[in-house]
């Protein structure tokens, strides 16, 4: 029988028991009443969770999938079903709230330009109409340092740098533009909106930047393109929450963005680490392989995880610092990328992903 360990419980769910510090908001959002958009995915979840669990706050959760996240309403989260355009049920959800995060968008699994549109841009100004016309007070919109499309040459990408709304990728072009609406909006109507913008978002649960990157390394696939010295810009999930809960109260953060990393590492470190759970040396590739590699992606459609805007990203050695969100909120990196990927090894190998 497997010996029962701290952060788990017998029936395979993880809990996040760190014995780490308080967060850094002294409670403030205790007793307020919070929406979160988005509580069945992997960050709203984790955000919910903690709001109730920790921070004493009335939760309601919305999302479409709520038999997926057990944790969160056992965490105390009213959690309701909605889909983000449908006015009436977005109406109602926001009613009677104080603090809205706006957490679900389009993340590019489902759907075309048309639906990431809808639900990264059009969604975005409905729920800033609607908490709005509902009174809510502050709005926290959860952008991303995609917005940012393939920035200059710079080495430091501050909150000053402007959005790409014509790039490329369309997550990071449809991201830039709903922040953009978002702020907009909040003029005009007269409601607090501030946004964050996060990098990588890894750790327990995380689909994308956790589940996917140790199964890539573990299959053998190349991983890491040239020399692997570009910057990957990783935020741990509870870092990332810490950072959202001060938006949410700090009186500076109206009206401000704030990027939300920890400090960078390169992919070579990056990878090392899902190497290292699984045991085996990420794969590496010369550049101008990846760059056969896409073609034969697209002609052949192998359905690799590769393509022009990410192997550029791969080679980019530019930084996002939270240098704003640290001066201005106080926010801190709590969980080093050691701690982080370790408290991610241990859920992966209880959810059976790692022997």
């Amino acid at each position: 029988m497997r010996e029962r360990q701290k952060g788990f419980r017998h029936d395979g769910r993880f809990l996040f028991h760190y014995n780490l510090p308080m967060t850094m908001i002294n409670h403030a959002l205790k007793g307020k009443k919070v929406l979160v958009t988005g509580a069945t995915g992997f960050i709203g979840g984790r955000l919910a969770e903690r709001l109730a669990r920790e921070e004493g706050a009335i939760v309601t959760g919305t999302g479409r999938n709520l038999d997926a996240v057990p944790h969160v309403a056992e965490a105390g989260v009213t959690l309701k079903k909605a889909d983000l355009l449908d006015e009436a049920s977005m109406r109602e959800a926001m009613q009677g709230q104080e603090i809205v995060f706006h957490v679900a968008a389009w993340l590019g699994r489902h759907g075309g330009e048309q639906r990431a549109y809808a639900l990264n841009v059009a969604a975005t100004a409905l729920a800033v109409r609607l908490a709005a016309e509902a009174g809510v007070q502050r709005f926290v919109q959860t952008s991303s340092i995609a917005a940012y499309g393939h920035p200059p040459k710079a080495l430091n990408v501050g909150e000053d740098q402007p959005l790409d709304t014509e790039q490329e990728v369309i997550y990071g072009r449809t991201k830039a533009l709903g922040e953009i609406r978002a702020f907009e909006l909040g003029k005009e109507l007269g409601i607090e909106v501030t946004a964050v913008r996060p990098g990588l978002v890894y750790g327990p649960r995380a689909q994308s930047w956790t589940i996917n990157m140790l199964k890539l390394v573990c299959k053998g696939m190349p991983v890491i393109f040239g020399d692997g010295k570009g910057h990957a810009y990783p935020v741990f999930i509870d870092n990332l929450v810490d950072g959202m809960l001060l938006t949410a109260v700090h009186p500076k953060a109206p009206s401000e963005a704030y990027n939300l990393c920890d400090p960078v590492v390169n992919f070579n470190e990056w990878f090392g680490f899902y190497g290292q759970m699984c045991g085996k040396k990420p794969r590496r590739i010369p550049f101008w392989t990846a760059h056969v590699l896409i073609v034969l992606n697209q002609l052949l459609k192998l359905g690799l995880p590769l393509n022009r805007p990410r192997l550029r990203m791969y080679a980019l050695k530019a930084e996002f610092p939270a240098t704003k969100a640290q001066e201005e909120l106080g926010f801190v990196s709590r969980i080093p990328i050691e701690k982080g990927m370790k408290i991610t090894e241990a859920w992966l190998r209880e959810e059976g992903y790692l022997p």
